[in-house]
């Protein structure tokens, strides 16, 4: 069994209550499953499959450092929690879209194509290969091109050790 935590930075007893009876409901998130969900303090914040819930973007590298693997704001839906916890679950990696910024680094401008950017924004935000292409009007292969491109470039095996090891925001697409 693999425990998850979920680290609220905030003093929310409505909030853990939500996160936990949504959580019940779950047939992948029910006590004495593999995912085993405890809601807990942010002070125990840190380590692999912790999933943190903070009230605003501050402190999001200092966690990353702390190898948190989940990010998500307080404020965010319900759902994106939900989905955030899971996707630590599934997949080992989360960020909420908009703690996007917070996470992304700022290459030069021209290391980066429009297209690579692009990409890497989609990446952030947790959409599959399909949604891209279909996102940015290209095929599947274009996508994979370039998110080979940005792992190249960024010097990370995966998608999720690519998200999780930025750190600073990515200039604005125009």
């Amino acid at each position: 069994m693999r425990t998850i935590h979920v680290a609220l930075s905030l003093h929310s007893a409505l909030l853990a209550n939500k996160i936990s009876s949504r959580l019940a409901a779950l047939p992948w998130a029910a006590p004495g499953t593999p995912a085993d969900v405890t809601v807990t303090d942010a002070a125990k914040a840190g380590g692999p499959r912790t999933v943190a819930v903070l009230p605003s973007g501050a402190g999001v590298e200092g966690l990353l450092r702390a190898g948190v693997t989940g990010l998500v704001l307080a404020d965010d839906p319900l759902d994106d929690i939900v989905r955030a916890i899971h996707d630590v679950h599934a997949f080992g990696g989360w960020v909420s879209p908009r703690l996007v910024s917070c996470v992304l680094p700022s290459p030069p401008p021209t290391s980066l194509t429009l297209r690579e950017r692009e990409t890497l924004k989609l990446v952030a935000e947790g959409r599959e290969n399909a949604e891209i292409a279909a996102a940015m009007f290209i095929s599947v292969s274009a996508v994979k091109f370039h998110v080979s491109n940005l792992l190249r470039k960024f010097g990370c095996r995966d998608r999720t050790q690519l998200v999780s090891r930025l750190g600073r925001p990515l200039p604005v697409l125009s």
